[in-house]
């Protein structure tokens, strides 16, 4: 063997040099006639073919390249951009690149399974696009808990306000009384709607009242540092009655009724995992901000609230077409959009009621005001798994957190800042050191109740007693003590936001016929792998199978023999996951575990 590979070395040095001699001869040939290059033609000797390079030289000579080598670089480098693209938002184009990845392997002419470094890349690509990426983009995880609503103003704005001349003499009388940074206007249409919210929108001006309380004091902290009037504020009632989550018809969101392209005028960012025209104190900046641009392009603002409403461009051909800078006549005109006829006096009827709502019949607490714990999440982390941290309910902290689009901080921010109820900053932060950073999207946390054993709460959550008693640094028999809370070492799921990669051994390519009554998902079960990878193996565009069809599946080689008697058991692979992750987790967790584990039993 070594005198075969000393000969292949001796043949490659002979064909460098006889190729160098060859370049030479070249250099001279343009002084020596045609007879004498056809003479020398005659004369050399014949090339030999070199025989084909041999595996071990190939790291001698880095000029040799390796076609599987190469194949495997681009497999990566496209799973690469895949990752780029998902972390940017770009889910679509994720998807496409993550299934070109795969494709470069099982369409290339190379034998997967007969190659190990093949092999084993396809193993690496699969289960992370599996425990990753695509199990997220396929399933996804968006957050269920808002409840949009549509924006007061819709509901408000083609209605006709008949006038009542007692509410007129009434409000002429508060006018006088009331103090305001901004024209106070009493007329048939301001006091028309006036008459209206006393006796058909009651509840509207009393869920304004209450959440003034919440959201007045940081929107006028903001309306101050940009110089602006404070009765700015009462727009934002008729915009949304202060809710984050109020939807318009055409899309608009938030406590401002931002669209998307305003907002992102105005920095307001939206992906899939936050879109911050739903977070009250980033939109009301962002409001200021658009606000004080249109009262410096208008001089007035009625026709800044005009624009705000309808876009500065509508309002600017109005004045142009009719000649008036002036809201009153445009509305006279008919100038101006419907909604943004009965805009104006909404606000301004609002913000009359608001400045002293028991001579208008209204006497309402406010809600407290908006104050929250604020920390700076680095890893994506689970919103449930905080809430169980400490003590609070999930609702809560969406409500505090209106932005996130998903059940976790967002994985494309390396900083995220969380708000929290108020007082639990430190409980958090304590409890959080326990949890491994990668794993705080799939654990959770369990407060312990009367008469539970280590054995109970791990049959509950379908996880094994050893693997529960590891994660909080117990015995196994050990006492529990109640309302103490235990970390749950919980496996990944497939239909989370963010997924992790999970180690497993090689695959082998099954054939398994399709059954009359198979569905996808019972064909993956029956082979531990998911649906989406089972849809990739075989190009189907749906999950509709066709029985007879036969399929190919790249099974985990320790389970593939008994795949077709028994499904996959979550319990189990919570219980593989957990201990690989504990291997790691234990020793950086030891510090702080007794925080939130029992080791005795005193423990627009």
């Amino acid at each position: 063997m070594r005198t075969i590979e000393l000969l292949g070395l001796w043949g490659l040095v002979l064909a460098l040099a006889i190729s160098t001699a060859s370049e030479a001869a070249k250099g001279k040939g343009s002084k020596k006639t045609k007879a004498a290059q056809a003479s020398e033609a005659t004369d050399a000797p014949e090339l030999l073919p070199l025989p084909p390079p041999n595996p071990v030289l190939r790291s001698l000579n880095p000029f040799v390249l390796d076609a599987v080598d190469v194949l495997i670089q681009r497999a990566e480098a496209t799973c690469e951009t895949a990752m780029a693209n998902y972390r940017a938002g770009k889910v679509e184009q994720a998807k496409e690149e993550f299934n070109r990845a795969l494709s470069l392997l099982m369409q290339s002419e190379w034998d997967i399974q007969g190659d190990d470094r093949l092999s084993a890349e396809f193993d690496r690509l699969v289960e992370n696009i599996h425990g990753v990426e695509l199990a997220a983009i396929e399933h996804g995880d968006v957050l269920s808990a808002h409840k949009y609503e549509p924006p007061p103003v819709e509901s408000l704005a083609d209605l006709t306000f008949p006038n009542d001349p007692r509410i007129k003499q009434q409000v002429q009388q508060e006018i006088q009384s009331v103090r305001s940074d901004l024209p106070l206007v009493s007329n048939d249409l301001v006091d028309g709607v006036i008459s209206y919210l006393q006796t058909h929108a009651r509840g509207y001006v009393e869920t304004v009242l209450k959440r003034l309380g919440t959201y007045g004091p940081m929107i006028s902290e903001a309306l101050s540092q940009e110089g602006l009037p404070q009765d700015l504020i009462y727009l934002a009632a008729g915009e949304s009655a202060f809710n984050p989550f109020a939807l318009s018809s055409k899309g608009a969101k938030g406590i401002w009724q931002f669209m998307v392209g305003t907002g992102s005028l105005y920095g307001l960012k939206k992906d899939p995992w936050v879109d911050e025209r739903e977070d009250p104190v980033k939109a009301t900046r962002a409001a200021a901000k658009h606000l004080k641009d249109l009262h410096q392009t208008f001089g007035d603002w009625f026709l800044a609230m005009a624009a705000y409403d309808s876009g500065p461009m509508t309002v600017q051909r109005a004045v142009e077409r009719t000649g008036y800078a002036d809201y009153w006549e445009l509305r006279r005109l008919h100038a101006l959009p419907h909604e943004t006829e009965n805009y104006v006096p909404i606000f301004l009827a609002t913000a009359l009621i608001a400045k002293d709502p028991k001579a208008y019949g209204f006497d309402v607490a406010p809600d407290p005001p908006f104050t929250v714990d604020q920390v700076m999440v680095k890893e994506p982390t689970d919103l449930r798994l905080v809430a169980e941290l400490i003590d609070r309910p999930t609702e809560e902290l969406v409500r505090l957190n209106p932005s996130l689009q998903r059940w976790t901080t967002p994985a494309n921010q390396p900083e995220f800042t969380l708000n929290l109820p108020s007082g639990t900053k430190d409980a958090y932060e304590k409890a959080i050191a326990t949890i491994p950073p990668g794993q705080r999207v799939w654990w959770r946390a369990h407060k312990v109740e009367e008469g539970e054993t280590l054995a109970i709460i791990a049959r509950k959550y379908r996880i094994s007693a050893t693997t529960l008693a590891l994660a909080n640094q117990l015995q196994p028999n050990a006492p529990l003590a109640q309302g103490v809370k235990l970390v749950l070492p919980l496996a990944p799921r497939l239909d989370s936001s963010l997924g992790r990669v999970r180690e497993q051994g090689t695959r082998r390519a099954l054939h398994y016929r399709v059954q009359p009554g198979d569905t996808l998902e019972l064909v993956a079960d029956r082979f531990e792998v998911t649906p989406y990878q089972v849809r990739v193996w075989n190009g189907l565009r749906s999950s509709h199978l066709v029985a007879g069809r036969t399929l190919i599946v790249y099974a985990p080689a320790a389970n593939h023999a008994n795949s077709r008697h028994r499904s996959a058991n979550p319990g189990q692979s919570a219980q593989r996951h957990a201990k690989r992750t504990l291997k790691g987790a234990a020793v950086t967790t030891k510090a702080s575990a007794a925080s939130i584990s029992v080791k005795s039993p005193s423990a627009r």
